[in-house]
């Protein structure tokens, strides 16, 4: 079961990383600047964060398996129809449909976990997904480019795709009986990031039963909006301008591979601060760890201001990585607390957040990158960076944590 969870969470997470090192490539194909393809690239982070929630209510209605398999089906179909694109429109609307269908995967497998498992034997598999993401995503610039100068960048589309489809044909787990999921399930809606929060104890309010009723007290809650928000800036500034690094590189005559293999350092650098952040939760106060990500995010957009060499963007890439360590995985935890009788609806709300705001940094990054002011880019960063640790730091510190 594991395994086969493990795989489909890397495949998940490979598919999304894919596509930056190959922008300037498509680009140069269907005849538009790099700025305009990055379309390609916005559209998959808006499919794939606006059905957060909705592959949340199939799944209650369907089944977990069933639901895995449908959107492994979705996503394969569109992947390979992707490398058949004949033009920039269609590709934007298959890479859409290839992210919304993808979406299901992570959250799916987190409730899985949930709905089999007992919360004492949860952490070792959960572990092992977020490694298997992490591969993934340090693996994707590297075969993208890779695939790319051998075959095409339209092969590294169809790769996932095959994947995906075998995948959904080889989803026998036994589908979990019914039970409380809303709560043992409800974090497991997370982000392609972070792991579950713990189940709700007794003592925990009563969750909403109804998926209308969730949403109502998410937005009625004090913290719920305005996390929510943090994470929505969160998203801009830092997975906004990840699938832009390699074409940045590339625009300076780095290499395809060379410039996949420079921004593979973001994945490699995630497996290295993954256990460092947890090896200092529980002793390091909550917003200290926020303040420490923030810090080393505007490090690393202030750097790539100053130059965009190769191993200026290799350092950029390390610390945006331990930006989300400490910043992300911090807001996250917090994020299951804030509504405890709506976890579930809380997740999804902030993991669609997340998505949409990393679609919106993708589009001004690459209009700016088209304007040749990509610096103006990382600096706005840098200072969005800056106002949001200077905001989330003290909110969270007045909640205690």
């Amino acid at each position: 079961m594991t395994r086969y969870l493990q795989a489909v969470t890397f495949l998940s997470s490979f598919d999304r990383m894919l596509i930056a090192p190959l922008l300037p490539l498509v680009a140069a194909d269907l005849g538009v600047p790099v700025a305009v393809a990055a379309a390609a690239a916005t559209s998959y982070f808006v499919g794939y964060g606006v059905m957060q929630f909705g592959w949340g209510i199939v799944s209650d209605r369907i089944g977990r398996v069933a639901t895995m398999r449908l959107s492994l089906v979705i996503a394969g179909l569109a992947a390979c129809a992707s490398a058949l694109a004949p033009t920039l429109g269609a590709l934007v609307l298959l890479r859409a449909l290839t992210g919304a269908g993808f979406a299901a995967v992570v959250p799916g497998s987190l409730i899985y976990l949930g709905d089999t498992l007992d919360v004492r034997h949860r952490q070792r598999p959960l572990t092992d997904i977020m490694r298997a993401m992490a591969v993934g995503m340090a693996l994707a610039t590297v075969a993208a480019a890779a695939i790319a100068e051998v075959v095409d960048w339209r092969a590294t589309f169809a790769v996932p795709g095959v994947l995906a489809l075998a995948a959904a044909a080889a989803a026998v787990l036994p589908e979990p009986l019914p039970g409380p999921a809303p709560v043992r399930g409800a974090s497991a809606a997370a982000d392609p990031h972070a792991g579950p929060a713990p189940p709700s104890s007794p003592g925990r309010p009563t969750p909403v039963r109804s998926g209308a009723g969730r949403v109502r007290e998410v937005v009625r809650s004090r913290w719920g909006p305005l996390v929510c928000a943090f994470v929505f800036v969160e998203g801009i500034v830092i997975l906004g301008a990840l699938p832009l690094l390699p074409a940045v590189l590339q625009e300076g005559g780095t290499s395809v591979v060379a410039s996949g293999l420079v921004v593979a350092g973001y994945g490699a650098a995630m497996a290295l601060w993954t256990p460092a952040v947890k090896s200092l939760v529980g002793r390091v106060p909550a917003h200290v760890l926020m303040a420490v990500g923030a810090v080393l995010g505007v490090a690393g957009n202030l750097l790539l201001v100053l130059t965009t060499e190769p191993w200026s963007v290799l350092l950029a890439s390390v610390l945006l990585a331990g930006t989300w360590s400490f910043l992300h995985s911090t807001m996250q935890t917090w994020a299951t607390e804030v509504v405890p009788q709506a976890r579930a609806a809380m997740i999804s709300l902030f993991a669609t957040a997340l998505f949409l705001g990393s679609a919106i940094g993708t589009a001004a990054g690459s209009a700016l990158l088209g304007a040749d002011r990509v610096g103006l880019f990382f600096g706005l960063s840098a200072a969005g960076l800056a106002i949001l640790g200077a905001v989330v730091v003290p909110a969270r510190r007045s909640q205690g944590g």
